[in-house]
């Protein structure tokens, strides 16, 4: 009987863990977000560490994670970590959004790049 009273609360206990679980979801945020949706010539403007988005064009590789990136406004130097990278190929054709701070140092101003989305 003692045994039958101590299994009866777990059985219950635990179907009702259960009763509410919801496997994982893939995905993530999807809306607005803090980051600024700006042309490189507004990003040469902005202050050091702001969070940017940009929509262009990477057209040159400086070798060392560096590259230049374009769209209609300008050219900027933005610095894209191999990991980013090695999940896509990306030609200077391709346009590609890039999610990255501001980085200002003495008299050059760079993009450190935090995602890379090919449009």
């Amino acid at each position: 009987m003692f045994k039958k009273l101590l299994v009866l609360p777990l059985i219950v206990f635990s179907s009702l863990s259960f009763a509410n679980f919801e496997p994982a979801q893939k995905g993530g945020y999807s809306g607005p977000s803090s980051e600024l949706e700006l042309t490189i010539q507004q990003a040469l403007e902005a202050q050091d560490d702001t969070i940017v988005s940009l929509k262009g064009h990477i057209v040159l590789s400086n070798g060392d994670e560096n590259y230049w990136f374009e769209d209609g406004t300008g050219r900027i130097q933005v610095e894209i970590d191999d990991h980013l990278l090695k999940k896509h190929t990306v030609t200077p054709e391709m346009l590609v959004t890039i999610v990255g701070e501001i980085d200002k140092e003495w008299s050059e101003i760079s993009v450190d790049a935090d995602t890379l989305i090919i449009n």
